[in-house]
């Protein structure tokens, strides 16, 4: 029979541990940002954790495209910054929780966050393997 003080001590240990992996993390997602630049160099976006937009700046360039053509710009650049930053995120608490299951949730849950805000950016679909079940139950 185990003893009940080493139980509650292995039982603190873990606890504490747990807490410093969710410390870990939580300041992950706090300092994750990017920066993205629009290709011809007009607009610059900053984009905090959770996609917050943080900052937008224009250069002079700004002015030479329209209306029309600087709010498409903006939107793509704007777009870019948040797929770089939910990845970024992603890539920063790998190292916390491994590549296990919790990493693989995680890493749904940006890969669906990322065909939210990007449709374009949808992954492949998985190709089946020659063992793969492809059917109904009953065939």
């Amino acid at each position: 029979m185990t003893d009940p003080h080493q139980y509650v001590d292995r039982f603190e240990q873990r606890l504490q541990q747990a807490k410093q992996q969710a410390d870990a993390i939580g300041a992950a997602f706090r300092e994750s940002r990017s920066v993205a630049q629009s290709p011809d160099g007009a607009v610059v976006v900053t984009v905090a954790s959770g996609g917050r937009i943080d900052d937008i700046q224009l250069t002079p360039k700004a002015m030479d495209l329209g209306h029309t053509a600087l709010s498409r710009t903006i939107m793509a650049t704007l777009r870019t910054a948040q797929v770089e930053a939910a990845r970024a995120m992603e890539e920063a608490v790998r190292p916390l929780l491994g590549d296990g299951a919790s990493m693989e949730f995680l890493r749904e849950q940006v890969e669906q966050s990322i065909v939210r805000t990007d449709p374009s950016a949808a992954p492949e679909p998985p190709t089946r393997g020659p063992d793969d079940f492809d059917g109904g139950f009953l065939r």
